[in-house]
């Protein structure tokens, strides 16, 4: 399907998506999925880190899925708006940090300006929730890189993953593209974390509150991808910008099984692998948080000085 063939009501468009994507939840891995409808939408002004001394992080098994959306709401809210999550949203136990750079993008297409909007408010919900879920071991949010320098996180991927030169900045605010390719790193781990929690069992409360969240960021990341897709028709380059980033993000991780490529010239966005599961795969705590760093080397990346209260 076209993206320009869709129908104008952007929320019944995700409601579909969320659909197709609760369906292959159920046959990848055997649980159910939740609407978003019952999600309060969180507006987005401009972030304020808490002033609060820090404290030690409590771990909780959902803070590894907090860290994740705290940089995906901060991603989205700050592309789309040019603001970040409220100060009431980043508190918590551990080292809070601020978000360095970031800016709104001016977007070609408006389908996709007005996606990215859904995508910000559908991220700070999930923040909310999780925040909510996780009471008070909550983390504080954590130093998060969105900056487009030469040394930056999405520089280091871009470099790593052969899409821009050594030594050359990656911009993901340069336009509807670059977007969404920065969203690809972003929703890289996100549906894994929660899949990592519902397979091994654990805390019930975080599998329930997991199970919840879990069609939600599996049909975000694969509407990121049909994008890709459809752009990649007519730009095959596209394609195999991202075929290069997930295999740089599997060594990285140190699964070395990736994520399966863009079917590219019409033939779909490949959202299910071979066996039936959803795309991303299942990775471990230490391989998200690898992701994350852009390294297995120990913090750094997008969360230049770590995660809170992850074990």
């Amino acid at each position: 399907m076209k993206f320009n063939d869709l129908p104008q009501d952007r929320r019944r468009f995700l409601r579909l998506a969320a659909g197709f994507s609760t369906g292959a939840l159920l046959s990848g891995c055997g649980g159910g999925g939740g609407s978003d409808d019952s999600v309060p939408v969180v507006s987005a002004p401009v972030a304020v880190v808490p002033a609060a001394p820090p404290s030690a992080a409590v771990t909780h098994p959902l803070n590894l899925a907090l860290m994740l959306a705290y940089l995906g709401a901060q991603y989205h809210a700050v592309a789309s708006r040019g603001s970040g999550l409220p100060a009431t949203l980043t508190g918590g136990t551990g080292n809070a940090g601020a978000v360095t750079g970031g800016r709104r993008v001016t977007f070609a297409d408006p389908m996709i300006a007005a996606l990215a909007v859904e995508l910000a408010d559908e991220k700070a919900a999930q923040v909310a929730t999780l925040r909510t879920a996780i009471g008070t071991a909550v983390a504080a949010q954590p130093a998060i890189d969105l900056s487009t320098g030469t040394t930056s996180a999405f520089a280091i991927a871009g470099q790593r993953a052969g899409i821009v030169a050594g030594g050359q900045a990656f911009d993901p605010y340069a336009g509807d593209t670059a977007f969404l390719l920065g969203g690809f790193l972003i929703e890289y781990a996100v549906a894994a974390s929660y899949r990592t929690l519902l397979l091994t069992g654990g805390d019930s409360a975080a599998a329930t509150a997991a199970s919840k969240l879990l069609a939600d960021a599996i049909y975000q990341g694969g509407l990121i991808r049909s994008l890709l897709d459809h752009q990649a028709d007519a730009n095959p380059a596209i394609g195999a910008a991202l075929t290069q980033m997930s295999a740089m993000l599997t060594a990285v991780d140190g699964t070395n099984v990736g994520d399966q490529t863009l079917g590219g010239n019409g033939t779909g966005a490949n959202l299910l692998d071979a066996d039936g599961r959803p795309i991303p795969f299942t990775r471990a705590t230490g391989q998200v948080l690898n992701a994350l760093y852009l390294s297995n080397g120990g913090a750094g990346g997008f969360l230049p000085m770590g995660a809170n209260g992850v074990a």
